[in-house]
């Protein structure tokens, strides 16, 4: 199975989630010419490549040119559900390079249309957890540790690969590489924060990745909340070529990383039921990755009350206004409201609704295709102007999709993308809450004392002595009751660590009260 799959990376690249490429964004590169590079990784196409897409025209005869082996793989049936039609139809491999050529979305179903079919006669709509917003105090603080420098850095190592082909050893690759990045993340997490990580593994090179956040006491009746991004790209002219897919959906994989950064480093418990990070495997070739663990979940039995998807966030068009883009189509509607809401009470820019063609969106569909509920979050209008892709990148798919993209069409911004983490982080807490107490900062009072520490020294002896030692400075402030001072400590150094720690709280105390 395996080994058809990685013959099978030549030959597919999917569909779904961004505008299919412009005409002045791929063009089949002549043998005279120079060939192409992306920006950072200076990969030169094959000569034999530029050859095959010279001399034939379909897309499936230049890939079995290439490679002759691939030839029976491409005439495998396969069930795609094509945009805008109203039933899925048999096709094959081969015609999924066609599609994506023309620039057709479709959803391959192939592997769960016996699955739908029963979810649809057995299932009824999942109802979303729409909490009333009320973690404000803990969750604006935490926007200023949004780093975008570490965005960038990532961004470039992601971006540096040939592509992020989901059959191919370079989708692997990177798949690894960020699997291993989110393994130093949690590994600098303080003491007590419960973050497990896991491969979900299909039967292409690439994997997903899960990172899931533990409450206390683990209790299934409470609901599931998931952020979700796609971690490969592909080149939809021809899967051969480079795709660096900066803004697709690099974008969305590092904003929700860096939220999920800030959470572990900041010793995130949920307290109203688990939280997962999601970075999907092969939403190019027809949401394969999310499809298979959305059934997963489904087969579990997994109570999930909330999945937002962040597919595209980088990218602001010329002359028009940054916004939060929500896309309604094929998502559940009142969640989406409810991210509406959240977006405009916490996120610096405007948050509007747009729409999209049927099956032309993104890993969401997935979990509303199975009825749970699930939001779609953007970078723009994707029909304004009356036409696809409206306010979003043109250059997705493509040899163009770079981080340096700034020209008459718009600009690739890594502040825009800041803001869709704010968003993650936002989602998370106020969907399944924050379980420390010592996250409830209260007034700090000034005094005449050499230092004003309001917890005594017992209290804060018996907090160190339950934590097993000293832990983060945000430990000790849910202990704070009458003055401190050096007298009653058992030694001035102890004493000199809860200054050091005051002076911390007070710093934090004036950001989250500005």
């Amino acid at each position: 199975m395996r080994t058809s799959h990685l013959l099978l990376l030549w030959s597919t690249a999917g569909a779904l989630a961004s505008p299919h490429p412009q005409p002045d964004s791929q063009v089949v590169f002549a043998a005279d010419r120079e060939v192409p590079k992306t920006t950072l990784g200076e990969h030169v196409v094959d000569e034999a490549i530029v050859s095959a897409l010279n001399t034939y025209s379909d897309p499936v005869a230049a890939m079995v040119s290439l490679r002759p082996e691939t030839a029976a793989l491409l005439a495998e049936p396969r069930l795609l559900h094509i945009r805008g039609e109203e039933k899925a139809e048999w096709m094959t491999e081969g015609d999924k390079l066609r599609l994506r050529q023309r620039g057709q979305k479709f959803v391959d179903i192939t592997d769960h249309q016996d699955f739908y079919a029963e979810q649809a006669m057995a299932s009824v709509s999942g109802d979303p957890n729409l909490p009333k917003l009320s973690h404000k105090g803990l969750v604006k603080p935490l926007f200023s540790q949004i780093e975008t420098q570490r965005m960038h850095d990532v961004l470039q190592h992601m971006t540096s690969y040939y592509n992020r082909y989901y059959g191919d050893f370079h989708g692997e690759q990177s798949s690894e590489w960020l699997h291993d990045h989110i393994a130093e993340i949690i590994s600098n997490s303080p003491f007590r924060t419960h973050i497990s990580l896991e491969y979900f593994t299909h039967p292409f090179p690439q994997s997903s990745i899960i990172a899931r956040f533990e409450p206390k006491v683990r209790s299934f009746s409470q609901p599931l909340t998931i952020i979700g991004a796609h971690q490969d790209s592909a080149n939809y002219l021809f899967p051969l070529l480079p795709a660096p897919g900066a803004d697709d959906d690099c974008s969305g994989t590092v904003s929700i990383l860096e939220a999920f950064r800030i959470l572990a480093e900041n010793g995130y418990t949920p307290k109203d039921g688990p939280v997962e990070f999601h970075w999907y495997a092969a939403e190019e070739g027809g949401l394969l990755g999310s499809q298979a663990i959305a059934r997963y979940k489904k087969e579990q039995g997994a109570k999930i009350g909330a999945m937002m998807e962040f597919d595209m966030t980088a990218f602001i068009a010329r002359n028009a206004t940054e916004t939060i883009g929500f896309v309604a189509t094929q998502a559940d509607a009142a969640l989406t409201n409810w991210t509406v809401n959240l977006s405009r009470e916490y996120i610096s820019i405007p948050a509007e609704v747009y729409e999209l063609g049927p099956n032309a969106g993104s890993d969401y569909m997935s979990y509303t295709k199975l009825n749970y509920p699930a939001a779609f979050a953007s970078e723009g209008n994707p029909l304004a102007g009356g036409s696809f892709p409206g306010e979003m990148d043109p250059y997705v798919h493509g040899i163009k999709d770079r981080m340096d993209v700034d020209d008459e069409t718009g600009v690739f911004s890594i502040e825009h993308m800041a803001r869709f983490s704010e968003l993650a982080i936002a989602f998370v807490v106020e969907q399944a809450g924050w379980d420390n107490p010592w996250r409830n900062w209260t007034s700090l009072k000034d005094t005449t004392e050499e230092c004003p520490i309001t917890f005594t020294s017992t209290e804060i002896h018996h907090h160190q002595q339950d934590s097993e030692g000293w832990n983060e400075v945000q430990d000790f402030s849910d202990a704070m009751s009458g003055i401190l001072s050096r007298d009653g400590w058992t030694s001035h150094e102890t004493y000199d660590q809860a200054v050091s720690i005051y002076s911390q709280l007070q710093a934090i105390e004036k950001e989250s009260s500005s």
